[in-house]
């Protein structure tokens, strides 16, 4: 399921890899029905909600609409209430904000300031199963980032004085971001600082003093790049990027594991999700300028699984041909389309992608896609080109939603139709030069007077965070 939800101006509609916005009600009569929280714009939460199987989602409504253009955090309770932390826009403040589950749809209570004595920023927040709610956050005071929690008895009403910064877990540096989460009736929050650790402080819920600081590793290049998650035996698992790729650590209760690499290449925000007992961590991976694709592993005993990619329709393309009309020929062009290398998407007998009236590009996937990300060396001009679909009758015409494109741009991010849901029902496969796929041909209508070269052609989008229901 693909499902276009919103436009954003927000800087990070989805925050950082820490937070959560995809919350699931788990129990009572509207079992199952999820809210979706982002930032739409620079000021304004907006939540959606649907049931399964998720193919139709409410109007968007406001929730929040004083916060500051950075991440917030969302939890949501046994009975679907939702809290959200988040910080306040004109002064930086760190404000809580309660969504009471009523009829099946979510109430907006009044916002309560956490703490208002010095700039916060990336708050986490968490309920304890005694019923306490704690806001982890970093808190910038004399130059340094610091993580504090705060701690509520009443369900968010009151945080005791606003100009206490609640527990201090770290000593300062010039960066800190944090994740907290609950095992077993202790309470961890794990942080990475100054960008030369990945630590965690842990205690028992009902303590009052935290336990000394704990480091799981000190390689570097650590940011907010960082998440955990417990599965339902207890087992924590936290997941971090380091400069040299993605890193795992899982703690069983007894000892911790050895650092796990789990992919080297350039990735980011890291989501740990545990289904079935089994530890799975997505992730994006860097294709290229403005390429991000989404995969994902699995733990399997001891080791992980080599990563694949999550969705096969925003990957590489499964065939790439060029048909030259006037030597009634096809060239099989997939593993140029794919590699980093330039000006190298061609037809032999034009020394273009597209040239004369009658040239066609044949994209191919397994599977009915929306999008295609298409880079060229060389730009055309002077020419047209139409698209089509197989409907396992004839090549229907369509206009792409982003609008016609004729090869005009060196870079060019072309949606066919505004998400999954949205692709013509009568779209078939169709088997052309020995290759069964779901084809979306371009065919010139106008020869080119420059005709186009290609470098990269794929189905991965600039995709900027992923935020999943753990």
């Amino acid at each position: 399921m693909n499902k276009f939800i919103a436009n954003s101006t927000a800087d990070s509609p989805l925050g950082i890899p820490p937070g959560r916005k995809c919350l699931i009600v788990p129990s009572g009569r509207y079992a199952g029905r999820a809210a979706i929280l982002y930032a739409d714009s620079p000021s304004t939460i907006k939540l959606v909600r649907a049931d399964p199987p998720f193919a139709n989602f409410s109007t968007p409504s406001d929730v929040v609409t004083d916060s500051a253009d950075t991440p917030f955090d969302a939890h949501m309770n046994s009975g679907g209430d939702i809290y959200i932390a988040y910080i306040e826009t004109s002064t930086n403040d760190l404000k809580f904000v309660k969504l009471t589950f009523d009829g099946g749809a979510w109430l907006v209570g009044a916002p309560v300031t956490v703490y208002n004595d010095g700039d916060s920023s990336y708050p986490c927040i968490c309920k304890l199963s005694t019923g306490r709610l704690w806001i982890a956050y970093t808190r910038l005071s004399g130059g340094n980032y610091y993580i504090s929690a705060k701690v509520s008895i009443d369900d968010g009403e009151t945080w005791t004085m606003a100009s206490d910064p609640g527990d201090t877990l770290t000593s300062g540096d010039d960066s800190a971001y944090c994740k907290m989460v609950e095992r077993n009736q202790y309470q961890f929050v794990s942080y990475s600082e100054g960008g030369d650790k990945i630590a965690y402080r842990s205690k028992t819920i009902s303590a009052v003093i935290w336990g000394s600081e704990v480091v799981l590793a000190s390689e570097g290049g650590y940011d907010e790049n960082l998440t955990a998650a417990v599965s339902s035996d207890g087992r924590i698992g936290v997941a971090y990027v380091s400069a040299t790729g993605l890193k795992f650590r899982e703690y069983n209760g007894s000892y911790w594991s050895g650092e796990a690499t789990l992919d080297s290449n350039t990735v980011a925000w890291p989501v740990v999700s545990y289904q079935g007992g089994e530890a799975y961590v997505l992730y994006t991976r860097s294709r290229g300028a403005n390429m991000n694709q989404a995969f994902y592993t699995k733990k399997e005993n001891d080791s992980f699984s080599s990563p694949e990619p999550l969705d096969v329709r925003k990957a590489d393309l499964k065939k790439l041909l060029l048909y030259n009309a006037s030597s009634g020929s096809y060239e099989d062009k997939t593993d140029e389309a794919a590699s980093s290398e330039t000006a190298d998407v061609f037809h032999s007998a034009s020394n273009a992608l597209l040239s004369a009236v009658g040239d066609a590009l044949f994209i191919g996937i397994d599977e009915p896609f929306n999008y295609l990300h298409l880079l060229l060396s060389t730009t055309g001009a002077g020419g047209e080109v139409n698209w089509k679909y197989w409907d396992g009758q004839t090549w229907k015409a369509f206009t792409p939603v982003s609008g016609t494109w004729h090869f005009a741009a060196a870079e060019h991010d072309l949606l066919l139709w505004s998400d999954f849901d949205s692709i013509p029902d009568d779209w078939q496969k169709k088997t052309i030069s020995e290759s069964s796929c779901y084809w979306i041909v371009a065919t010139v209508t106008s020869a080119f007077t420059t005709a186009p070269v290609g470098s990269r052609i794929n189905a991965i989008s600039n995709l900027k965070a992923i935020s999943a229901q753990v």
